[in-house]
């Protein structure tokens, strides 16, 4: 235990003095990318895993989620069955949570890939299936100045890609992960804050029977909601929403029963969908008034 709190200050140490500025890690493993947000799992109190954890890199935080890139399923339940077994999709003690971020500098003002510094990524879980490609969670907020211990914590989970890891996902034992230390709970189920300032946890576990069916995901058994919040206000012009400490959600991240995870991105609000088609409907007003009008010849004076 002794070693293991050690390991954490030197590495909450590290990415303090932005040595990892760009993210997590100095090597790079060819499954996982500094950029890339991650799903975990832990089991505490699990009759089966109750004393491992599994992570999976799900790509790049900034170009496939936020900006509804192309997301590549990834099939996951031969690990979970392995770490969990062969019902981990029915086991209430089991949570399931995505973090990610980009850069760990409280100071730097360049973007990465329109994300100033400190931009974090994690999930809520959605309390009903409720309507597709809208949130159905409550929307989190973080406090100021909470931006250099969220990342550092993320950090801590997402360095195992690089110093352990060697196959996406890799299984791990929780007193050695992180995972379990940035996911704390107050009481059995009871989610504490996760990764020090997000109230509420980051995680949502899963029980008996099915969650719902998701859209074009299908049967599901757990879905979360992703969402993006800038911890900084003194960045110029970051890429889409800009509200800081606020929650801007980007689409749900879902898991069926056979470990396949599939994310839907968000559907345009209401609001700016009527924007959008009002604009291309007075643009063609234009065309066609412009194309009828007659054309008048003048000859040189």
């Amino acid at each position: 235990m002794k070693l293991i709190k050690t390991k954490a200050l030197l590495l909450a140490a590290v990415a303090g003095s932005g040595l990892f500025a760009l993210g997590s890690a100095n090597a790079q493993n060819a499954n996982h990318a500094p950029s890339d947000l991650v799903l975990t799992f832990q089991n505490p109190g699990g009759t089966q895993g109750s004393t491992s954890t599994v992570i999976a890199a799900l790509g790049n935080v900034s170009t496939v989620f936020r900006d509804a890139g192309t997301f590549t399923s990834i099939n996951i339940g031969t690990q979970l069955g392995a770490a969990f077994g062969a019902s981990w999709f029915d086991q209430t003690t089991l949570w399931m949570g995505a973090v990610g971020f980009r850069g760990t500098s409280a100071s730097v003002t360049t973007t990465l890939d329109g994300d100033p510094h400190q931009t974090i990524y994690f999930t809520k879980v959605r309390s009903g299936v409720g309507t597709v490609g809208l949130a159905n969670s409550a929307a989190p907020s973080v406090g100021a100045n909470t931006g250099t211990g969220i990342t550092s914590g993320m950090n801590q989970v997402k360095n195992q890609f690089e110093t352990v890891g060697t196959t996406n996902p890799f299984t791990q034992a929780t007193s050695a992960s992180f995972i379990d230390e940035n996911n704390p709970f107050t009481v059995p189920g009871v989610q504490s804050a996760a990764y020090s300032n997000i109230a509420g946890g980051v995680q949502g576990n899963f029980g008996a029977g099915t969650f719902g069916t998701y859209g074009s995901a299908g049967v599901v058994e757990l879905a979360m909601d992703l969402y993006r919040i800038q911890t900084r206000s003194d960045v110029a012009d970051p890429t889409g929403f800009n509200q800081t400490n606020d929650g801007q959600y980007l689409g749900t991240i879902t898991i069926n029963n056979g470990g396949a995870v599939g994310y839907i991105a968000a559907v345009p609000e209401p609001s700016t969908t009527v924007l959008v088609g009002l604009g291309a409907a007075f643009s063609l007003f234009v065309m066609r008034r412009r194309r009828a009008l007659p054309v008048t010849c003048q000859s040189n004076p």
